[in-house]
């Protein structure tokens, strides 16, 4: 059966990417972290938060551990195969945050380091995605520009409330994130998954950006962008223009 499905799926779609990062105009040193694996059609994203330069450690420790893990071999191991891509993309996940929680308590100057996180696997014609945290990543409809991803964060959570919930509350800051890599968390990450065609683009980016950047801007540079560096020199362009108050991360791709 698996030699059947493998000699039978649709062809590999071919896909053009770019990413680019920019400390911004406030922080002092840049605490994300990207990654572009063409080969593999896998592609990752980190931001970094802690003390010091610890957030920084964090998120490339994280990254550089999926790396290990999305090799030529693994990839073409799981490849057509939904399950197996999704367990394999949550363990990956899980194994990064060990690995940082595990520096952290051997190293004084790491302590509480950690990292938002996201990865998106494209195979064949279907997108798969895993994250925590509240990097997040968009794809281009008919509607326009729309956001896959949930935000792990108080603050996105109390959005998520009826109003009924909500009435009378404070919202809670932004910032407060409800999971994270570096830090312990019950339940696996969150996992989804888009079937893609040619011509979609997808966005993946840090708070950096969509913080500092509305949809409505986002939506216009991604769908009239010639290229996907074309579509990442604006954004981080229009990121700054607003403030750049954090770090400014951002990956496109064109499908």
């Amino acid at each position: 059966m698996e030699l059947f499905r493998k000699l039978f799926r649709s062809t590999k779609s071919i896909v053009a990417s770019f990413g680019q990062t920019d400390t911004g105009r406030v922080r002092s040193h840049n605490e994300d972290t990207f990654c572009l694996l063409p080969e593999q059609q896998v592609f990752i994203v980190s931001d970094g938060m802690g003390g010091h330069n610890a957030g920084e450690v964090a998120s490339r420790i994280a990254v550089e551990s999926l790396v290990d893990h999305f090799t030529s071999e693994a990839v073409e191991r799981i490849s057509g195969n939904h399950e197996e891509i999704c367990h394999f993309m949550t363990m990956a996940f899980r194994d990064a945050n060990n690995l940082v929680m595990k520096i952290a308590e051997e190293d004084e100057s790491l302590e509480r380091m950690g990292c938002t996180l996201i990865a998106c696997l494209i195979d064949h014609d279907v997108l798969h995605i895993c994250h925590v945290g509240d990097v997040r990543c968009y794809i281009t409809g008919e509607s326009g520009l729309e956001q896959i991803t949930n935000d792990h964060s108080y603050a996105a959570a109390f959005e998520r409330k009826s109003p009924k919930e909500t009435l009378g509350k404070e919202v809670p800051p932004k910032n407060i994130l409800t999971k994270a890599i570096g830090f312990p968390f019950p339940e696996d990450p969150e996992y989804n998954r888009r079937d893609v065609r040619s011509g979609n683009r997808l966005l993946m980016c840090s708070d950096g950006l969509w913080g500092m950047v509305d949809y409505k801007d986002l939506n216009e540079i991604i769908e009239h962008a010639a290229t996907p560096e074309v579509a990442c020199n604006s954004l981080i362009q229009a990121a700054n223009e607003a403030g750049g108050r954090d770090n400014i991360t951002a990956l496109v791709v064109f499908v």
